[in-house]
């Protein structure tokens, strides 16, 4: 087994401890996974990052404040180098770190992350859709939306039903 799916998981685990309620176990082995995944694949990991951020939500949650913002600040640091400062999972780190800042009184700091948050939420500006009859002068036309749902099986002749209350619509 890789280093990469002994991270995930301990991931899980603590997820599952988590949603149980059993926070020291899920601290244990969001620890474990944190430990795994900067010595696997150094500190500027993606594993590592998702790693220190829950462990940070987690000390956050459990009323551990300078542990909390000390370790999602280091997990801020690892996203950012990992994807960009504008990547959405960057957004509950943020608003983690921002709930740590509230919670010690540090309003204007936290106010910053949470303005940071609804930005990198917002998303770039959209792009203006294509004119149809540019698109049609082009030779391309674009799909008839009538608003309806297509009824189940339209598109794989209900091969695609797994499970459940499965449906193929869209």
């Amino acid at each position: 087994m890789t280093r990469r799916c002994r991270v995930r998981r301990h991931l899980a685990r603590a997820r599952r401890y988590g949603a149980e309620g059993r926070y020291a176990e899920a601290e244990r082995e969001l620890r474990a996974a944190f430990r795994l995944a900067r010595s696997a694949a150094g500190p500027a990991s993606a594993e590592a990052a998702e790693a220190a951020a829950a462990l940070g939500i987690l000390l956050e949650a459990l009323g551990r404040p300078s542990e909390a913002e000390e370790t999602l600040r280091f997990a801020l640091h690892l996203y950012e180098r990992a994807y960009g400062p504008d990547d959405p999972r960057l957004a509950a780190p943020l608003n983690a770190l921002g709930a740590v800042r509230q919670r010690r009184g540090d309003l204007t700091g936290a106010e910053r992350l949470y303005a940071r948050v609804m930005g990198i939420a917002a998303g770039p500006p959209a792009r203006p859709a294509a004119q149809p009859y540019a698109m049609a002068a082009a030779g391309r036309f674009p799909p008839l939306r009538t608003g309806l749902p297509r009824p189940c099986g339209w598109r794989d002749r209900g091969e695609g039903r797994r499970g459940r209350g499965a449906h193929s619509f869209g």
